[in-house]
C-alpha cells in the first residue's frame, strides 16, 4: 500500500478480530485503489479481512468503499448531480494528507 496505515485501536468479538486503522493518503491515487494488505493493519501475515467500513475526514462528496474481489480501498467521488451514483476518482488524482478512519472486521493476529 503506498498510503500509510496506523492500527488506533484492536478487540475481538467472538471469533472475529477487529482493528481500527487510519488510513493516510497519498498524492498518486492507484488504478483500482489503494490495497489492504492483511498484515500491514495487524491481522498477521495470514490474515484475512471480512469485513470494512470507513469514513474519510475530507468533506466535498467523497466517500470510500472495500472491494471485496480486489481487497482495495477504493475512492468515490459523489459531489456529481443528486440522485447520481458516485463514480471512482481517477488513476493518479492527489489525495495528499486525507486521512481515512476504517472499522475492519478479520481473522488473524499481527
Amino acid at each position: 500500500m503506498a498510503a500509510s496505515a496506523s492500527v488506533v485501536s484492536r478487540g475481538a468479538a467472538g471469533e472475529l478480530f477487529f482493528r481500527l486503522v487510519d488510513v493516510t493518503l497519498d498524492g498518486s491515487y492507484p488504478t483500482g485503489g489503494y490495497p489492504l494488505v492483511p498484515k500491514e493493519i495487524g491481522f498477521g501475515t495470514n490474515g484475512v479481512i471480512s469485513h470494512v467500513d470507513g469514513a474519510m475526514s475530507k468533506s466535498g462528496g467523497w466517500s470510500v468503499g472495500y472491494d471485496h474481489a480486489t481487497g482495495k480501498l477504493q475512492v468515490f467521488d459523489g459531489s456529481g448531480a443528486a440522485n447520481v451514483a458516485g463514480h471512482e476518482v481517477a488513476a493518479a488524482t492527489v489525495l495528499t494528507g486525507v486521512v481515512v478512519r476504517l472499522l475492519v472486521w478479520g481473522k488473524g493476529q499481527g
